[in-house]
């Protein structure tokens, strides 16, 4: 009884100690940039290869991609990747690392053409490489040139280019793809600044983008904060609490200025869209009354962004080349309450940037299951299976101006 009671007293005390060994090797697990990738075998692929640790690999470069069947990004890329392989054969691996269940990858191929394609290793259900390089979104890519960490990046840096530094140099440095950052965005970017005030500044490292606000009702304030967020976001976040604006995406979007790189990324013109948001980023903050209502508070700091930018901005009706659903004059489709009406479906549409700002004109208030399409005439025959017509049309449509 007396040992019993011994062991009960300190069994607490013994697990507590288990806990914190656990948390202790669960954090010795993080491989930071500079480090030697771990000896563990990598895993099996979706086709049963055994794939052994990174340092047996004869390619001196080896990418590893984090990913998973749900991410269309991630899909997207894959031809892109595969071509970067094999032209860097024998010198660059890129092998894919899920934790998805194989069945459900295998499931998936059976459909998609573009992963049916696709030659590069997909390791599947994977618990133990996940938990070196954790992420929270995907693609996550993992650089290893000799068996050391070299870069932990987005996908959009892997490149011939890129590649092309690091057999060059042995190393190469990028913007490090960090999914548990911590920032606090209660404290004022200037710090000891009191009262009303105003303050612009470019990207701050270590934070995401946040648009917010922190009321102070002691001092009857509240401090409107913007971090690290393009110009033209910057604004339409504003404008948005002004009144109702559309989606804007590139095509409702008029710079009529000559310096268009800082307002807008091209991949053709900046190519790696997180150095140029770290180029082109703003961050800033205003401190307002509390009486003024939101309204007036985004217009206070629209005049005051645009004097501190060097610029003249609206919201503004242009002529812009549309796609416009209307009705065909004839109820033919079948209805679905399950399903979306076409106002709802016009909208989702126009979420695609890719696409010319897609116009509703139809009346229609039924629900149908539409069906997918790739562009814009197998749209017209779908829609025209339910009634309606498709036309591209030059329309007057509110869009954003800065000048």
């Amino acid at each position: 009884m007396k040992n019993l009671c011994y062991l009960l007293c300190f069994l607490p005390v013994f697990l507590l100690a288990q806990q914190h060994e656990s948390e202790k090797d669960t954090a010795q697990k993080i491989v930071q940039i500079g480090e030697q990738v771990p000896s563990d075998a990598l895993g099996k692929t979706l086709d049963g290869k055994s794939i052994g640790t990174v340092k047996q690999l004869p390619e001196e470069l080896v990418i590893l991609d984090f990913m998973d069947t749900s991410c269309s990004s991630c899909i997207a890329t894959l031809p892109r990747l595969n071509k970067l392989e094999e032209e860097n054969k024998g010198r660059l691996k890129i092998i894919s690392i899920s934790g998805e269940k194989k069945s459900r990858a295998a499931a998936f191929r059976t459909h998609n053409e573009v992963f049916k394609a696709n030659k590069l290793d997909y390791v599947v259900e994977d618990k133990l490489w996940s938990t070196y390089f954790p992420h929270q979104t995907v693609s996550h890519m993992v650089w290893v040139y000799k068996g050391k960490v070299i870069a932990i990046t987005y996908s959009e840096f892997v490149d011939q280019a890129m590649v092309n530094k690091v057999f060059e140099n042995g190393a190469i440095e990028l913007p490090v793809k960090d999914d548990y950052l911590v920032f606090d965005y209660g404290i004022p970017l200037i710090k000891s600044q009191k009262g009303k005030y105003s303050f612009l500044t470019g990207y701050i490292e270590g934070a995401y983008p946040k648009f917010s606000q922190e009321v102070d009702s002691v001092h009857r304030e509240v401090r409107e904060y913007i971090v690290n967020a393009g110009i033209i976001p910057a604004f339409l976040s504003c404008y948005g609490r002004v009144s109702e604006i559309p989606y804007m995406k590139d095509s409702r979007i008029m710079i009529e200025r000559s310096d268009k790189e800082r307002f807008l990324f091209k991949e053709e013109r900046s190519r790696y869209q997180e150095i140029w948001r770290r180029n082109y980023g703003i961050s800033y903050e205003a401190n307002f009354d509390l009486e003024l209502d939101e309204k007036e508070r985004a217009l206070a700091m629209i005049r005051d962004l645009e004097l501190k930018l060097g610029v003249r901005t609206a919201i503004e009706l242009k002529t812009v080349k549309c796609w416009v659903i209307k009705d065909e004059g004839k109820d033919i489709g079948k209805l679905d309450d399950n399903g979306q009406t076409i106002d709802d479906f016009a909208f989702m549409l126009d979420l695609n940037a890719d696409r010319p700002p897609i116009i509703n004109e139809s009346k229609n208030l039924n629900k149908y299951a539409f069906k997918g399409f790739s562009d814009f005439t197998e749209m017209q025959r779908s829609l025209k299976e339910f009634g309606f017509i498709l036309v591209e049309e030059e329309k007057e449509i509110p869009c954003f101006v800065i000048e």
